[in-house]
């Protein structure tokens, strides 16, 4: 009977954690206004972020999407549509229209609709379990509400509140001093998303600043910047703000054919696409087509991936696709040189401890990866030099190269074929410095690959 007692004490929600968040709501114009915002349409600019870990200030190279928000809690469903570029100049190049109804997902495109990747579904419950203005009612009404020691972040005191949030275990810190909510903190994988796959479980952060009075009668953030494995990932800086009537009636809508389309074709990871475009080259080169982020070459009579593909799922495929189209040849490894999170496949080569080469640049990307897979971190060699290495009988050449706002990145080099390859020599420039290394040395080069091509001619100076 004591230990039920306890369990059902524990079980239940902690009243000092309790009314710490009615304090806040109280703060931001009380619970009853935040539970009539049901409605919600916001005009908003994006600044996506690349998720970088070098220490150089500014090194993220941001992209910028405009968009509107617009979210019905009582569906729930979300409607957004973005526009890239500048609004209204030349430089905008197109606009498309998500929509995400409960849990299918559709887009609209140059006048076609379509099914979207269960990842935006993922993206839509997230988003609506964090919302500003949701986020503390959702806590309050958890049962597992519980109050941490506090913290202090910046020099000022911060109290911590723990619950689970539409399934999310997160934390909420909120400032002593003027008991708003400063940003929330919780842990989950998106492996559905092709762009945070590579991570696999991790932490992630939103923070709200910015307050405003608006016209529901309640104080909400107009920034929100959210960090992913410990880095910017993206900012929202909210331009506008509508509540209840912000929608027609059919803005939600899902017709029963894309329904159905979407159950049948989008309900798996992004990532997760046969290689029905993959073919050899030459019988020396493979290319297996988007949404792999990976190529690879034969050296010798064993092939050497380039790049690792974004999950540990294309790598497998990759290897044994090369396996069946070469009469049983091996995969003897992979190099990395591109310095950027698109290689969540070393986590399959690390388990099956298949060699890995990679860029200097390339190092903690590559060992955030692992540890979040529960593979040691050293499980690949950092470049550090120029090195000659031995693969299938013949050999190839890997150097560390410094490209401009790519410092770290890393080409390779096969004098057997006459050819060499750098991820990131898919734009002009980079290119120029990888054939300028290569001519410096004296090394024919006849073709060059990259993330846009495994195999290019190269063009005569």
């Amino acid at each position: 009977m004591l230990q039920l007692l306890l369990a059902l004490a524990l079980a239940a929600p902690d009243p000092r954690a309790a009314a710490l968040l009615d304090s806040a709501m109280a703060r931001m114009g009380g619970a009853d206004a935040l539970r009539r915002i049901e409605r919600v349409r916001t005009e908003n600019l994006t600044q996506w972020q690349r998720t970088t870990f070098e220490t150089r200030p500014y090194a993220d190279q941001p992209s910028y999407e405009w968009h509107s928000d617009v979210r019905d809690y009582t569906i729930p469903a979300w409607r957004n549509t973005r526009r890239y570029g500048i609004p209204g100049s030349a430089a905008q190049t197109r606009e498309i229209t998500d929509v995400v109804n409960d849990t299918v997902a559709i887009r609209l495109m140059q006048g076609k609709w379509a099914p979207l990747n269960v990842a935006y579904v993922d993206e839509r419950r997230e988003l609506f379990a964090f919302a500003p203005e949701r986020v503390l009612l959702l806590a309050r009404a958890a049962g597992d509400l519980r109050l941490l020691p506090d913290t202090v972040i910046g020099g000022l005191p911060h109290a911590r509140v723990a619950a689970t949030i539409d399934r999310f275990p997160a934390t909420l810190f909120l400032r002593r001093g003027d008991g708003l909510p400063a940003m929330v903190r919780w842990r989950a994988a998106q492996p559905n998303d092709f762009g945070l796959v590579e991570w696999g479980e991790m932490e992630a952060e939103l923070w709200y600043s910015g307050w405003q009075p608006t016209r529901a009668g309640v104080m909400l953030p107009m920034q929100l910047d959210v960090r992913r494995v410990g880095r910017p990932y993206k900012r929202v800086s909210v331009l506008a703000m509508a509540f209840d009537t912000v929608a027609a009636a059919d803005s939600f809508m899902v017709s029963d054919s894309l329904r159905s389309a979407y159950l049948a074709t989008a309900v798996r990871p992004m990532h997760d696409v046969p290689l029905d475009q993959a073919r050899v080259l030459e019988g020396r080169f493979a290319a297996f087509g988007p949404w792999t982020s990976l190529n690879a070459v034969k050296v010798g009579d064993a092939w050497l991936l380039l790049e690792t593909g974004q999950a540990p799922l294309v790598a497998e495929r990759a290897t044994q696709w090369l396996a069946e189209h070469d009469g049983g040849a091996r995969v003897a490894g992979a190099v990395v040189t591109a310095t950027a999170a698109t290689n969540g496949g070393v986590v399959w080569l690390a388990e099956r401890k298949l060699p890995v080469h990679a860029a200097p640049g390339a190092q903690p990307i590559l060992a955030t990866i692992l540890r979040h897979h529960r593979q040691p971190a050293t499980a690949f060699t950092a470049v550090a030099r120029g090195q000659w290495l031995r693969v299938g009988g013949d050999s190839l050449w890997l150097e560390p190269l410094d490209l401009p706002d790519a410092p770290g990145a890393m080409l390779v080099y096969v004098p057997s074929l006459q050819w060499a390859y750098s991820a990131l020599a898919a734009s002009p420039l980079h290119t120029q410095y990888v054939l300028g290394r290569l001519r410096a040395r004296g090394w024919a080069v006849e073709r060059l690959g990259s993330m846009r091509g495994v195999t290019a001619p190269v063009a005569r100076p």
